[in-house]
């Protein structure tokens, strides 16, 4: 390599493949950026870009802030990605039940404290000490976890975790 950069010929030759390049870039940059291509935009927003020329995609010519609001978010429900992922227990074939257990499980998100009081989020819901999730009690919260309560004890959730409490049928209906 060394041998070739002291040849004027290919050292001419890198200096005018870097001109090109560079003025390649500064002359895409100059354009104005078409947003919206293949996506229909909203009725204000075409009346405001008809008198805009249209690039060659077809996409209508707008403003950064108009193509952000005419971008459509999905409404599914998201996961939460921090969550581990839920795994059915396997069932015991040999054992039959007459009815199926009930199942309380909660999965603390957050914590957080505010005005001297400590909230946590709970399965999607902001809830503080004392309140009910299903027959569980929150019983005491701090930075770490939360204390919660239930007819077979009291547990504690941490931050990120998931609770389950497994009542058998007959114990629930007494």
């Amino acid at each position: 390599m060394k041998k070739l950069l002291n040849k004027p010929w290919f050292v001419v030759t890198l200096a005018l493949a870097a001109i090109a390049f560079v003025g390649n870039a500064v002359f895409e940059a100059t354009k104005k950026p078409a947003y919206g291509a293949g996506a229909p935009a909203s009725a204000d927003v075409a009346a405001s870009a008809e008198n805009d020329a249209t690039p060659e995609g077809g996409g209508v010519r707008l403003p950064v802030r108009e193509a952000l609001k005419a971008l459509t978010i999905p409404k599914t429900a998201l996961r939460d990605p921090f969550a581990p992922r839920a795994r059915e227990d396997e069932a015991n074939p040999t054992e039959t039940s007459v009815a199926p257990d009930v199942v309380d499980s909660v999965h603390l998100s957050a914590l957080w404290t505010q005005g001297g009081a400590t909230y946590t989020l709970i399965n999607d819901r902001i809830c503080q000490v004392g309140d009910k999730i299903g027959r569980l009690q929150i019983e005491s919260a701090t930075q770490d976890g939360v204390w919660i309560s239930h007819w077979k004890g009291r547990d504690f959730i941490s931050l990120g975790g998931d609770f389950t409490l497994r009542t058998p049928a007959l114990a629930a209906t007494l």
